[in-house]
C-alpha cells in the first residue's frame, strides 16, 4: 500500500514532491527510491519525522505502529494521512482526537478511500440531492478472494470492517449507536476460531438502519458495494467491469482478486484532495481523526457482539468542537 501511495505521489499528483521514504525493509525502500528518484531514506519513522525534510507525511505501515507515528507528527506540527485503522487500540485513537483538540488543529486524516470512489460519491450525491427521499437503510457488501493474514472475526472487524462502518456513517450522515454481529467459518480447512463470513447489523443514532456482509474468503474475487434505500428510491454503487468475456457459451465480466485495483482512482483522488487541502490551507474533505476513532469504536462493539452473542452499544466520547 505504501508503494502504491508513493508512486501516486511521485507521478500523478500536482503540487506534490516525494522527497523521502522509510521502510523497515531497507532493500524495498532502496528499490522504490531508485524507481522514483528519491534519495532520502530513513531507518525509522522517528528519524523521518524529526528530519525536517518533509512538509507532510503519509503512513502506510503496520497497524500497531500507526498511533505512535501519528502522535509524533502532531507533536511536530506535521499534517499526516494515515491508512486505517488510526490506531490498534481504541484508547489510542481517542488520544489522537484529544491531542488534536488540545492543539486546536486537525493535522491527522484517515485513509477511508471509499469517500473518494466515484461509485460511492455518486450514491452520496443521489442522497444529498433528494432523488431517493430520506435515506433509511445502508447496505454494504465487502468480499475478498482470500482471507488476509488472520481469519478470526475480531481481526476482520478491526482490520477490514472499518471501511464499512465509515461508509455507513458517511452515507447516512450519522453515528452508529448499536451493532449486532453473527459469524461463521466458511471452510473446514480454516482454523476453528475462524469467522470469515460476518453479518453486521447496525442501529444508527437517529433510528435508521445499516447492514453489511463481510466475506473474507469468497474465492471468486474482490468486490465492494454500497446501497442506500430511501423513502422514494434506491441508489447503488455500480460494479466496475474490467472486461467482458465471451467463451464456450458463456458471457460475463472479469472480477479481480487484487483489492487495490478497484480503488486505484479513489486512492489517487484522496491523495490529490489531501495535498490540495494542504497547499490551499483549507480543511481536508476526507475522513478526520474523529472519523477514524468512531469507526474503531464501532469495530470494538462489533467484536464484543460477536464474542458475546448479543448486541453491543457503540460508546463514543463527547465529540470535540474541532470536529463539529
Amino acid at each position: 500500500m505504501g508503494s502504491q501511495h508513493a508512486r501516486n505521489a511521485a507521478r500523478s499528483v500536482s503540487d506534490c514532491e516525494l522527497v523521502a521514504l522509510q521502510d523497515l525493509d531497507r532493500d524495498r525502500a532502496e528499490r522504490l527510491g531508485r524507481e522514483l528518484g528519491v534519495g532520502r531514506l530513513y531507518d525509522t519513522p522517528e528519524e523521518l519525522v524529526a528530519s525536517g525534510t518533509v512538509d507532510a507525511l503519509l503512513v502506510a505501515s503496520p497497524d500497531e505502529t500507526h498511533f505512535r507515528i501519528v502522535e509524533s507528527c502532531i507533536a511536530a506540527g506535521l499534517p499526516v494521512l494515515c491508512e486505517k485503522p488510526l490506531a490498534s487500540e481504541l484508547k489510542d485513537a481517542l488520544e489522537v482526537v484529544r491531542t488534536e483538540a488540545r492543539a486546536g488543529a486537525r493535522l491527522a486524516s484517515v485513509g477511508f478511500m471509499r469517500r473518494f470512489d466515484p461509485g460511492h460519491r455518486a450514491v452520496k450525491r443521489a442522497a444529498d440531492s433528494g432523488a431517493i427521499g430520506r435515506p433509511l437503510l445502508w447496505k454494504g457488501v465487502h468480499r475478498n478472494a482470500r482471507t488476509p493474514y488472520d481469519s478470526s472475526g475480531p481481526f476482520i472487524l478491526a482490520n477490514s470492517a472499518g471501511h464499512d462502518f465509515d461508509s455507513a456513517r458517511w452515507l447516512l450522515g450519522t453515528e452508529i449507536a448499536e451493532v449486532s454481529v453473527l459469524g461463521l467459518r466458511s471452510r473446514d480447512d480454516l482454523p476453528d476460531e475462524s469467522r470469515d463470513l460476518l453479518l453486521v447489523r447496525m442501529a444508527m443514532a437517529d433510528g435508521r438502519l445499516g447492514s453489511a456482509e463481510l466475506f473474507m474468503s469468497a474465492d471468486y474475487g474482490y468486490e465492494v458495494s454500497a446501497e442506500l434505500v430511501g423513502q422514494l428510491g434506491v441508489a447503488t454503487t455500480a460494479q466496475p467491469e474490467l472486461s467482458r468475456l465471451r467463451s464456450k457459451g458463456f458471457r460475463g465480466t472479469e472480477v479481480t482478486s487484487d483489492w487495490t485495483a478497484p480503488f486505484q482512482a479513489a486512492y489517487l483522488a484522496e491523495l490529490a484532495e489531501w495535498i490540495g487541502s494542504l497547499v490551499e490551507g483549507r480543511p481536508f474533505s476526507g475522513a478526520s481523526a474523529w472519523d477514524g476513532y468512531a469507526a474503531m469504536a464501532a469495530s470494538a462493539a462489533a467484536s464484543e457482539s460477536l464474542l458475546r452473542g448479543r448486541p453491543a452499544k457503540v460508546e463514543l466520547a463527547a465529540r470535540p468542537e474541532l470536529y463539529l
